[in-house]
This record gives structure tokens, C-alpha cells and sequence, in this order.
């Protein structure tokens, strides 16, 4: 069992949710201990598998991605291991930017990008639809984002 997150933990988790580029020295300063305690907590933060990893939020339309759409995936038993197959096969198309397995109506639900409408109809005609154990294919497109991905709330007990 992992340890209990003390208030000096949440405090951590909450400013790096917000800033990942931070120094030590000046996440150390804004969570109230001294540098090496705080690194040691980071570093446990780290090594508990609570902090999963740094990455930069890029704009995808800087990189010409002008679509954003929720793929909604219905799947049919099939022969055994095809449900490896399609997740593997997922995983490796690059206009997969986030998939998850859900519980209700839909199986999965696919996040992608594409450069335009014209390549995401052949992403989803030529790569979805052509994968195994894939009954129904449905997509969302996404107008504007309300509000994008943020930081988990740290609670201060539990």
C-alpha cells in the first residue's frame, strides 16, 4: 500500500499541476520547505507512481491538426485475442492522441486529430472500420474547447 500523501505532498502536487517547469528551488519556496526535502518528496511523488510523467501542452493547430473529433466505438465478440489486436493497432495510429475502454453504450472512446475533414474520413474508413471486432463507428466533432484538460483535484484529507 502506498503511503499517505502528507499536506507538504498536496501542496507539491497541486503547484506542478499548474506549472511543471517549476525550479525545486522555486516549487520548494512556494510550498514551504527547504529544496532538499522537497526534492526527496518529489522524488517519492515520483517513484509512488502518483506523478506519472511531464509532458508539454501543444496546440494542435499550430501543427495543422484543424480537426478534433470523440470517436465513439461500439465492438462485436470475435475470435480470441481481438481485443489485443484492435488495442495494439490503436495505439499505434498517430491521430490517436487518448483512448479509453468505457462501460454503457460504447466500448471505447477514441480522441483524435487530423490535418482536415478529407483525412480524417480516410483515418476512420481505412484504419477504424477496417479493425477487428469493430461493429459501429460513430464520431463528434469538437467546436471549441469549454474547458480543456486540467489539473485532478488534490483533496487535503484521504
Amino acid at each position: 500500500m502506498k503511503r499517505p500523501l502528507s499536506p507538504s505532498d498536496r501542496r507539491i502536487l497541486r503547484v506542478l499541476q499548474n506549472d511543471g517547469r517549476i525550479t525545486n528551488s522555486a516549487l520548494s519556496e512556494k510550498v514551504g520547505l527547504a529544496a532538499s526535502p522537497c526534492l526527496r518528496r518529489l522524488k517519492a511523488l515520483e517513484d509512488d507512481g502518483i506523478i506519472e510523467g511531464y509532458r508539454a501542452v501543444v496546440n494542435r493547430k499550430a501543427l495543422g491538426f484543424e480537426v478534433e473529433a470523440f470517436v465513439f466505438i461500439k465492438l462485436e465478440q470475435s475470435e480470441p485475442g481481438w481485443r489485443t489486436r484492435l488495442v495494439e493497432r490503436l495505439k499505434g495510429y498517430e491521430e490517436v492522441i487518448a483512448c479509453h475502454a468505457l462501460a454503457g453504450e460504447v466500448d471505447l472512446i477514441v480522441h483524435a486529430v487530423a490535418k482536415d475533414i478529407e483525412s480524417f474520413g480516410e483515418f476512420t474508413m481505412n484504419q477504424l472500420l477496417t479493425l477487428p471486432g469493430v461493429a459501429d463507428v460513430r464520431s463528434s466533432f469538437v467546436l471549441s474547447s469549454i474547458k480543456p484538460m486540467g489539473p485532478i483535484p488534490v483533496p487535503d484529507h484521504g
